[in-house]
Order: C-alpha cells, then structure tokens, then sequence
C-alpha cells in the first residue's frame, strides 16, 4: 500500500513479500540520470537501494523508507520519485508570538520528513522585532517587548541571537531545509520605529504596538538613514543565512506618511518617479540591488510590487488573489519574474478549518491561472500568529494542512482526496512520534455547522476596535492617493 505523504510520481509493488528493511540499511548508489532532488528506491531479496544524483536525493529516498518501514515492514517495491517544484515552503511568524528555538526546530524536523525544503522566518513586525542585529542594539532591547496584547496585561517579549539564528540554519540545514529570513519593511516597521524614531517620517516616539491590524508608521522613503538601515541589517544577516533568497516584506504598507512627508515627496521628485507606489518599488529596488551583491535574490509580496518600474529580479509571493493582483502576476511572468504561491485563500493557516479546511488546501491548483508552470517557483503555507499564542494552537492549526501543501509542492500526479486521507494515517503516526499536536480529520474537515461555529468564534476574537481603525485607515490610505492624483490629472 501506498502510505506516504506526499505521493511519489511512480510507486509499483511488486509483490506481496515484506522485509524487515529500514532506512538504515539502504544502499546508496549514484545514478547521473536522475534530478537533483529525485531518487530511485527498489526493496527487493537482494536488499533495499537508494539510486541519486545528490545527498538531497538520498536524503529524501531515505526519508521515504522511513515511512515505507514504519510498521517494520518493508514492502517488496520500487518508487521513481522527483518534486514539481524546487521551492516547497512554510512560514511560522514570530514576531506577533515568541516561540523558542527548541519549537522551531522541532516543526523543521516534521516539515523535512513531508520533504519541504524551506522555512521562511518571519523575524519583524509592528508587534516586536526578533532577530539580533548588532549595528542596531536598540531593536531587541526596545522592539522585542510589548507591554501586553491587546489590553490582555500579559507582556511578550523574546528574540533570537545570532548564535540562536545560526543553531537554527545548520539544524535545518541537516535535513536540507533552507531558512529563509524576512525583515518585512516598509510597512510593519513599528517595531523597529519604536526602537529608532528616526526611521520615521516625522520621528516621533511610538510603542511597540500591542493590537492587531494595518499601522500606519512606516519606514521614511526619502532619508537615506533609511536605506543605510537596510543595508546593515541585510549585511549582518546574510552572514548568518547563507540561503539565495531573503525576504524583504513590502506587504500593507500605507502611505499616509509619505504623502506628508517633504523627504519622500523629494525623493519621488528626484527620481522621476510617478506616485508612491512607484516610491515603494524604489526601496524595494534598492534592496534587491544589494542582496544582488551578495548573491541572493530578493522576495517581495505581491501588493508591494505594483509600482510600474518594479524589478522582474524580485520573487513575486502570490497571496492576495484578486483579478487585478492575478493579472499582475500573468505580466510579471511574462516579463521574467518568479511566483511563489501563497494564497490566503488556501494557504494561510492562522485562519480556522471552518474557513480554511483540509480538502481546501489539498485541491488549490498551485499554478495561478496564465502564469506558466515553468514561472511558478515553489508553493508555500504560512502561519501568521496574531491569535495563535502556543504551541498547541501552533500545532492545530498547521498539522494536517501543511501536509496537503507538501502534496502539492511535490506531486501534481496525485489529487485522489479519499486516498490522501487514506494516507494521513502514517502522517498521524510521524506527528505522534515527533512530539506534535494536530486536529483530526473530523476537526480539519468540519461540517457545516461546526465550521461556522468556529469562524464566528474567530471572528469575534479578531473584530475588536483596533482593527475596526484598521480598516478605517486602509479606507483613508486609498482616498488621500486618489484624491492626490486626481488633483494632478
């Protein structure tokens, strides 16, 4: 029987003889002719032989006998396998919620035996700043603790040294997971602002903000401070992840500030610049020109790169799925670019089963309508925590569906559901072993009243004042934008 997540491309049971093989046991053998990432694993009387190309592809041809002997019984088989996509991803935030290294790296060992390559590391927010940066000390010491949340009276506070950051990279490393840093700017920089004013438009002193939603402090566009601050701290953390991307946020940034401030209308002007979405590609811009210095590619997402003179250099992260942002997706292609696949429809898991659920996840099609397969570099989850407080949220909310998203960042081959949940009982099985929690098939599939139950519990923990003038500053984003241009026009 076929029992792995995620399904290989080929699997042929050659008869119904067992062995007591494990993975331990294999045989490496080197085979030219198979990809990097792919393997040939053949359990037959004459012992159990991994055929690679690379120690990534023996790695996964052994993770694959893992679950193959779980029970300690070998099948007599033979599997081709090989993923669709190089980039098979997930992301955890640990800005908004702490969560210590031991968490981490155990959800890294559960994420490579799925065989997901990537763990984006979202290390910046309004709500804290967590990554060690010695040019700037002021960014722990101050942006790392918030007094409570939302009025709750229970402080987080939390970050990672370098030594913590560099103990994560080689654990993931080890497994073949590569860490992908995101140090969000220009929005979502409260954090970072509460630490150095200056940073700002108006420099003004702000808290390390304690509530939810879109901020309207913002990384000032027109100070060069701004863009030296980026470069330092792209400097000292490209010394710690060595991975050939780096995420520079980009998302919900609004514009108020810049429409005040006389250093970013400036430097519009200097520029020859059209408005301030084209003064967001410029910082944008000049933050891929210097990962570019260091070998590395910068990822941007999707709603902060609408400016026209955006570089198609920038990975394109695909969340926000309206018609105008797909259109924009189908031209960035076209134009060179690479989409990473992350929609909030089907892979943002801090939102519940009753809106999100299992089969959901495991039916998106990871190729966005006219984006070319050949375009789309990876698929990814993500995990924000802005209501997930623990570990067994953490948990709940991840397992099972960042498995249906290892399904399809591997093999297209498979979309049978009833036979991916037949499947989910090894899973199950490796979650036990490993230590995590995880909602049952009942709990990530619910009925329809149990899943409306759900949302509307979410929803009224969500839907506070604060994020009521969230909404209400988006509104006033976009209407002084129009009323500006429309003014020019």
């Amino acid at each position: 029987m076929n029992k792995l997540i995620p399904a290989p491309e080929k699997f042929e049971l050659l008869s119904s003889e067992q062995y007591g093989y494990t993975a331990a046991d294999a045989e490496r053998i080197f085979d030219e002719n198979l990809p990097y990432e792919g393997y040939r694993l053949r359990a037959d009387g004459d012992g159990l032989k991994i055929y690679c190309s690379s120690d990534v592809g023996y790695f996964y041809g052994k993770v694959t006998a893992e679950w193959l002997s779980a029970d300690g019984k070998m099948p007599h088989a033979e599997i081709l396998d090989r993923p669709v996509f190089g980039y098979r991803g997930f992301m955890i935030d640990t800005a908004r919620h702490f969560f210590p290294v031991e968490t981490l790296l155990n959800r890294i060992e559960v994420a490579a035996r799925l065989k997901l390559n990537v763990f984006h590391w979202h290390l910046s927010d309004d709500q804290g700043w967590r990554a060690q940066i010695e040019a700037y000390p002021k960014l722990t010491e101050i942006g790392s603790f918030r007094t409570d949340t939302r009025g709750d009276g229970k402080p987080v506070k939390g970050f990672y040294t370098k030594e913590d950051m560099r103990k994560v990279v080689e654990f993931a490393a080890e497994r073949h997971v590569s860490v992908l840093p995101e140090i969000d700017f220009p929005g979502h920089m409260s954090a970072a602002i509460a630490a150095y004013p200056s940073l700002s438009c108006d420099g003004k002193e702000i808290a390390v903000k304690d509530s939810f939603g879109i901020h309207e402090n913002v990384l000032c566009a027109g100070k060069e401070t701004s863009y030296r601050f980026i470069d330092t701290v792209i400097d000292e953390l490209s010394e710690i992840f060595p991975f050939k991307y780096f995420h520079i946020g980009g998302d919900e940034a609004l514009r108020l500030k810049w429409l005040e401030c006389e250093d970013c209308q400036r430097k519009i002007a200097e520029e020859d610049l059209a408005d301030e979405e084209e003064l967001q590609a410029y910082m944008m811009n000049r933050a891929a020109e210097k990962l570019a210095e260091k070998g590395k590619t910068a990822i941007v997402w999707n709603d902060g790169m609408k400016g026209e003179n955006i570089s198609e250099s920038i990975v394109m992260q695909y969340w926000k799925e309206s018609p105008d942002y797909l259109n924009r997706a189908v031209s960035a292609a076209k134009a060179g670019a690479k989409i990473l696949v992350s929609p909030f429809s089907a892979y943002y898991f801090d939102y519940p089963y009753g809106m999100t659920p299992l089969k959901k996840t495991f039916k998106f099609n990871p190729v966005p309508k006219g984006v070319p397969e050949r375009s789309v570099l990876g698929v990814e989850c993500e995990l924000w925590t802005e209501y997930v407080t623990d570990e067994a949220t953490l948990d709940k909310r991840l397992y099972p569906r960042i498995a249906a998203t290892a399904e399809r960042g591997w093999s297209k081959f498979h979309t049978d559901y009833d036979d991916f949940k037949l499947r989910l009982t090894a899973a199950y099985n490796m979650f036990d072993n490993l230590g995590v929690k995880y909602a049952t098939i009942n709990e990530a599939d619910p009925n329809p009243v149990a899943g409306l139950k759900e949302l509307f519990k979410f929803g009224i923990n969500a839907l506070d004042g604060t994020l009521i003038e969230s909404f209400k500053r988006l509104k006033l984003n976009k209407k002084r934008l129009k009323e500006k241009y429309s003014r020019k026009r």
